[in-house]
């Protein structure tokens, strides 16, 4: 019996049929949030359509001045993070020649960003089957991950962190090519060159890809010295052998890529460092104060900074409180609903046994990766590609946030969205160690899995959503607002809802 409960769900979980499941259901859910929720969603919707809007007058990215109408989205002009806005407003530029509608507009460019993650779920299936993760443990993966009930909120709405989701898997696969020729003794001019142009692009997506950048970089410079200690000039040797061999027009190619990307990104990045102090320069060192009032997101930390130093309000020095709460906001916040800046940003609590099975899942695959830590790196090397840029990013993000805490005091920046493009990293990480753990109990293993996807299941995704969400949340249809609110009434049938708000000391939910 335990043998064919055990060959029943492996079965399940390595077909074909049910990865193909997973990614049908991810656009079902993301597709209901793009067509269900109210304009503008929480995670910044009206300011990433803002922009597209105004670089849909522009043809040139780079811009030498402030755009007109920009002071709302501050110093447009220094945004690092700009390439996403520039690209999307091409299709904006044929969907507003034809449908004149706002609503109309924003649910087809919805829907483009719904196929960007999607195509960026694809590439992750990809890169766990890569670096040799079982098809049943990467299939789990993915069905685990659309389950998350921040996935589809993201996914349905116009957001820069769509393209970095799709981009992240492209560029670990295409590390890995460079790597394995590396490995051989190739040096592949223009692999190498396709990963750096792909790399610095996708730093001008989002500049908050520059820490996993770095850490790319990183694990390069160690992989070749390890290889060419001996003699570090074969490397430059071969590397230019290599140039001298490549096809004359796809150096050419290559090589305009190369000054487009690097010339952007020395533009805005480079120069905003060099003249400002900051990659990401605030909107008062760009531009005067009155314009930067216009900038919500910049006028309410000038506020709260002025309260900071009037003593009406004091940041904590203890950093350990302040990991604590950055890790526990950042769990809540990849399992919570919200609605956006219309309703104030509205938010309720995770329901129970989703939120609770990703924080057992995520405690114990942490004791496990240390665990089994020299097996993990010993086994493959690309591990190590992988938690070097994790481990950065991680760094990057605490140590930003508490900047801003320490200079707001309030703690913001803790969104469990800004985990999303590298939570697919740490499973392959987490997947090895469970991997080791269990591998002498299969009937346990089978069992394990069992109880997390029932537990996942259990109103995570779109569930949660469905049911924490109200006709405030939902666009002006009555249709839309039917449609939920059976959705809702069917949904709570079957799922453990828990309270929307918990006034006890250990569950900080208020």
């Amino acid at each position: 019996m335990k043998h064919k409960f055990t060959d029943i769900i492996l079965r399940i979980l390595k077909s074909r049929k049910f990865y193909i499941f997973s990614l049908i259901f991810f656009v079902f859910e993301a597709s209901w949030i793009a067509l269900s929720a109210a304009y503008p969603q929480a995670f910044d919707e009206n300011f990433h359509f803002g922009l597209i809007k105004i670089y849909s007058h522009i043809i040139n990215p780079i811009l030498t001045s402030q755009p007109k109408g920009g002071d709302p989205y501050g110093a447009v002009a220094r945004d690092p993070s700009f390439l996403y806005h520039y690209l999307m407003s091409w299709p904006y530029r044929v969907i507003a020649h034809f449908v004149h509608t706002q609503i109309y507009q924003v649910v087809i460019l919805r829907f483009i960003n719904i196929i960007l993650f999607g195509f960026g779920l694809i590439y992750f299936h990809k890169l766990l089957l890569k670096l040799k993760l079982s098809t049943a443990l990467t299939n789990l993966s993915l069905f685990l991950f659309i389950l998350i009930p921040i996935v589809p909120q993201l996914a349905g709405q116009i957001n820069y962190d769509n393209l970095l989701f799709l981009m992240i898997p492209i560029i670990f696969l295409e590390a890995i090519k460079v790597a394995d020729l590396i490995k051989k003794g190739i040096v592949d001019f223009p692999k190498i060159a396709e990963l750096m142009i792909l790399c610095t692009f996708t730093a001008l997506v989002k500049y908050a890809f520059l820490p996993i950048y770095l850490g790319i970089v990183f694990f390069f410079l160690v992989l070749t010295y390890i290889k060419y200690r001996p003699n570090l000039k074969d490397f430059f040797t071969k590397l230019g052998n290599s140039f001298s061999q490549t096809r004359w027009l796809l150096k050419i190619i290559l090589l305009i890529l190369i000054i487009i990307s690097v010339g952007m990104f020395a533009e805005r990045d480079l120069y905003n460092l060099i003249a400002y102090g900051s990659i990401e320069p605030s909107c008062s060192h760009a531009l005067n104060i009155e314009s930067c009032k216009q900038y919500p997101v910049w006028f309410a930390n000038y506020k709260r900074h002025n309260d900071v130093l009037s003593h009406k309000s004091k940041a904590s020095t203890n950093i350990i409180a302040y990991a604590g709460e950055w890790i526990y906001w950042m769990w809540y916040r990849l399992f919570f609903a919200i609605n956006g800046p219309n309703q104030n940003f509205i938010n309720y609590p995770p329901l129970p046994l989703p939120s609770a099975a990703a924080a057992l899942v995520g405690i114990s695959g942490l004791i496990l990766v240390i665990k089994y830590r020299k097996k993990i790196f010993k086994e493959n090397m690309y591990y190590l590609l992988i938690i070097m840029p994790v481990l950065i990013y991680l760094i990057a993000l605490f140590i930003q946030g508490y900047v801003t805490y320490k200079y707001t005091a309030v703690l913001e920046n803790m969104n469990g969205r800004y985990l999303i493009p590298i939570l697919f990293l740490i499973i392959v990480i987490y997947g090895k160690a469970f991997s080791y753990f269990l591998k002498n109990s299969p009937f346990l293993k089978t069992v394990i899995v069992a109880i997390v996807i029932l537990m996942f299941l259990n109103g995570g995704g779109i569930g949660t959503y469905i049911i924490r969400s109200n006709d405030s949340w939902y666009i002006t249809s009555h249709k839309v607002q039917k449609i939920n609110k059976i959705a809702k009434k069917l949904t709570k049938k079957i799922v453990i809802t828990g309270k929307k708000t918990y006034k006890t000391k250990v569950w900080f939910f208020n």
